[in-house]
């Protein structure tokens, strides 16, 4: 819920900082173009923090944009800066009040790559230590079928539609379009897509056809960009006596490309 909030309010804030979806990688050298999400774990701690966005690959050279969540007072964007060797990387990040420098591989399974990272911390922050791992998520393109469950009414109600992500520019996000329909949901028929993806983070915000708002879907996909599960809001548009709908409740999202 933090992250996907913290991804709402940066690109809203911050738009010239939010790009899009995969890029072309180098011949000679590991693919590392594209959208990732990093966990980063401190030396001789549980504290998570996450890094999410998407890099653009010319031959050994990367460049793009991450934003940075968790457990930090330091979260925001910064650009990203990277150098790649075979299946070796080093990546640079400058963000807010600090300088966070990776390093590390490939792993053994496609889209996947850990090593070791280190913070510089000047003003934000603390310096420190640690290791990443980290999973390339698939583009988030293809029908969706969806299957809300209410927490007000208990009733569960389907909807089917389409999205598609926007090209790769090296942001902390891309957009998201696409559409819904429904023949049982109780606030919409109809609905248009306009979203953002930055790691597994997803948000749907859904629109009239007027262009006004009617609620959000935000929640998690899997690095296959397959599955998202999350929650849902639908809000009031009107004011009263004129009340819009009003529901909320959990949401399960079915991609197929």
């Amino acid at each position: 819920m933090k992250t996907v909030t913290a991804l709402s309010v940066a690109c809203l804030m911050i738009t010239t900082a939010c790009g899009s979806g995969n890029g072309s990688s180098g011949t000679s050298t590991g693919n590392f173009a594209g959208n990732w999400q990093i966990t980063l774990q401190r030396d001789q701690t549980d504290t998570l923090k996450t890094e999410s966005g998407f890099l653009v690959q010319s031959g050994d050279v990367l460049t793009g944009s991450f934003l940075l969540t968790g457990d930090t007072n330091c979260a925001g964007i910064g650009s990203a800066q990277g150098q790649v060797s075979g299946s070796n990387v080093a990546i640079s990040v400058s963000q807010i009040g600090q300088t966070l420098d990776f390093t590390g591989s490939l792993g053994s399974s496609e889209g996947s790559a850990s090593g070791s990272y280190s913070i510089l911390a000047s003003p934000c922050g603390s310096t420190q230590v640690g290791t990443w791992t980290a999973s390339q998520v698939q583009p988030l393109t293809g029908t969706l079928q969806v299957t809300f469950t209410s927490t007000g009414t208990s009733g569960v109600y389907q909807a089917a539609g389409k999205v598609t992500q926007a090209p790769n520019t090296g942001g902390s996000a891309t957009k998201l379009s696409g559409s819904l329909t429904s023949t049982d949901a109780p606030c919409f028929n109809v609905a248009s897509i306009s979203g953002l993806i930055s790691g597994t983070s997803v948000v749907f915000n859904l629109l009239s056809s007027e262009g006004v708002a009617l609620g959000q879907l935000h929640g998690t996909t899997t690095a296959a960009a397959t599955t998202i599960t999350g929650l849902y809001d639908f809000l009031n548009t009107q004011p009263p006596p004129l009340n819009g709908c009003q529901d909320s409740g959990t949401a399960v999202v079915v991609v197929k490309g």
